[in-house]
């Protein structure tokens, strides 16, 4: 018979980019664990106090010890990678809400296209490219297209490729990144897909099985979300058919852990096969029974998600000085529950987050029973911070409802509440 969830040991394995979910979970489980990747020959400050002074969860170091083991019910895998790990704990008996693997598809397009070819999704037109030399050849006759690299995203995220002399300082930026290993590089080269209205699902997945009821919404990108939960008899047709299709797969590789799609008409261009920040970070408040859901997905059985409000929206929040020096929000504590930081710790009652590659810190949020109230909970939450050195485009929530506009108009329901007037969502 399994625990109850107050009687949960939990361990949340993360980069730093769901903080906020271990820091919710501790309000239920009995014990939550939190650990980030350290390790190094000369470790620093920054990379080791992730988590710290949160009082709902204790930061750890070493997930694997056998008495931190010994003492865990649960481990959550947030992020990608890992996968191995994953598969070991769960041989030895360990609940493991985590991808098992399935975050390759995110980090190797090469995969992810071979895998909607296997599972019968149409493939975007594509071209793979084996190394610089190549890449700029390509480009150098090309326009107007999507570039996109196989694993290391860290050193260059998707980028437009408007014309070779636009793209110059780019490749020979990514010359000098990859160095020796410039030639050794997978890309893959996408054109863009016209006119195309993009749809996304925001659940989670045990074993190939979804639950009847989600989210689903629209994302300015790295910016704004604004989501609303519907029956799967609502779905979007695309949704339903990149779910269908995923499901076999999935339950082959034991898949229990939250998922998101972007889908532009009938290409399923892009997967997140964990938890997708700016988009799902509302769940831990708009969802209820998070906790069951996690524990009992971690076990093998679905249950079904209890939502307390229709509809939710996320702005990033932007630090305004930079990010050459630590930066510092103080957050009321009333305030907490809506703002979700991103790689920080807390001392003296503030957070206090390391020198990082972006000036995003988190996202507030707002929930609310239509449209505009959700909105409108977000402006509340994020006038709040005014006197923190923080920003959110806001504004943006115009472009995005006349997104949502153009895909009602075309049969792809987001609510059957109408919509407010775009320009009176900011007024």
């Amino acid at each position: 018979m399994l625990k109850t969830v107050d009687q949960v040991n939990c361990l949340v394995w993360d980069y730093g980019s769901f903080l906020s979910l271990a820091d919710k979970l501790g309000e239920y489980f009995a014990k939550v664990r939190y650990y980030t990747p350290h390790e190094d020959e000369f470790q620093a400050a920054e990379r080791c106090v992730i988590g710290w002074g949160f009082k709902n969860i204790e930061r750890c170091d070493d997930p694997l010890d056998p008495d931190i083991v010994a003492e865990t019910d649960l481990y959550i895998f947030t992020d990608i990678a890992f996968g191995g790990v994953q598969k070991y704990l769960r041989s030895i008996g360990k609940a493991v809400w985590g991808h098992m693997g399935a975050s390759d598809l995110e980090l190797y397009r090469t995969e992810f296209l071979k895998t909607l070819s296997d599972i019968g999704l149409p493939v975007p037109p594509s071209l793979a490219l084996k190394g610089m030399s190549r890449l700029r050849s390509h480009l150098k006759s090309e326009k107007d297209l999507w570039v996109k690299v196989n694993r290391f995203r860290g050193n260059q995220e998707t980028f437009h490729h408007i014309d070779y002399e636009h793209s110059l300082p780019m490749l020979n930026s990514l010359d000098v990144d990859f160095g020796g290993v410039s030639e050794e590089v997978v890309f893959v080269v996408q054109s863009p897909i016209p006119d195309a209205q993009e749809v996304g699902y925001d659940g989670f997945c045990v074993d190939g099985r979804f639950p009847r009821r989600s989210f689903q919404g629209y994302e300015l990108k790295n910016e704004l979300y604004l989501g609303s939960w519907l029956e799967e008899g609502e779905m979007p047709p695309q949704v339903v058919k990149v779910n269908d299709a995923m499901a076999p797969l999935l339950k082959q590789m034991g898949y229990r852990n939250f998922i998101a799609t972007e889908i532009r008409d009938e290409y399923f261009i892009d997967p997140t096969m964990r938890m997708a920040g700016q988009t799902q970070e509302h769940l831990l408040e708009s969802m209820t029974n998070l906790a069951e859901v996690i524990w009992e997905g971690a076990n093998g059985k679905l249950v079904e998600p209890s939502f307390s409000h229709k509809f939710a929206a996320e702005a990033t929040l932007h630090y305004k000085p930079g990010t050459d020096d630590w930066m510092v929000i103080r957050v009321p504590e009333e305030l907490r529950r809506w703002v979700k930081p991103y790689h920080c710790c807390e001392i003296g009652g503030a957070w206090h987050f390391p020198p990082h590659q972006s000036d995003e810190v988190g996202v507030v949020i707002g929930l609310g029973n239509t449209v505009k109230a959700a909105i409108d909970s977000l402006k509340e939450h994020y006038e709040a911070l005014a006197a923190e050195p923080v920003t959110a485009k806001v504004e943006g929530f115009v472009e995005l409802l006349k997104e949502i506009e153009e895909a009602q108009s075309k049969g792809i329901r987001f609510s059957k509440k109408p919509l407010p007037a775009p320009a009176a969502v900011i007024s």
